[in-house]
Parts: C-alpha cells; structure tokens; sequence
C-alpha cells in the first residue's frame, strides 16, 4: 500500500484533476476499489481535495487550491454529520435489544 500511496502522491504532483480510472490505469491497478484505499490511505498524509461537483481526485499544492480545499473540507463535515444522523436508530435499536444478548 506505501509504494502504491507514494507512486499516486508523485502523479497527483504533476497537477490536475485525476479520475479513478485514469490513475488505476497508470498505477497499474484494475480494481476501483482499490484505488479508492490508495486515496484514503494518502488523503491521511496530504491534502487531497476531492469535491462532488468536481470529478477525480488533486493534491492541494498552493495557495491557489485553498477554495477547492474549504470546499473539501465543508463535503467531509456535512458527510461526517449525515453518518451522524443514520446511527442514531442503530443506537435506539440497540439500546432497546442490549439486554438480550
């Protein structure tokens, strides 16, 4: 995962958007999903933006990707709260049933 993390980081460098697709072709990864776990894994050490209304995936690198980084960052927060929201009946669920276990 650290040598797949670090070849996208160095593509992600020369700038621009990349789609999925696009950097499992030049990664040499057939499977989405595993291109997905490479993003997350590098989105935890550098700043990765990535915005619904934007398709593929940019490395933050000046002071010129700070819009695209807010709204990022914004996308995560609203999603995090929406998360938030679907286990609040898993936990009434399972409050009501704990005791059966």
């Amino acid at each position: 995962m650290k040598e797949r993390a670090n070849a996208m980081y160095l593509l992600l460098k020369q700038g621009g958007f990349w789609t999925k697709e696009q950097l499992g072709e030049r990664l040499g990864i057939k499977n989405e999903r595993t291109v997905r776990d490479v993003i997350s894994a590098l989105s935890k050490r550098v700043p990765i933006i990535s915005t619904s209304d934007n398709k593929g995936y940019a490395l933050a690198m000046s002071e010129k990707d700070l819009e695209y980084v807010i709204h990022t960052w914004k996308e995560h927060d609203s999603r995090q709260q929406e998360l938030e929201e679907r286990k609040k009946p898993l936990i009434k669920f399972y409050e009501k049933y704990k005791n059966n276990c």
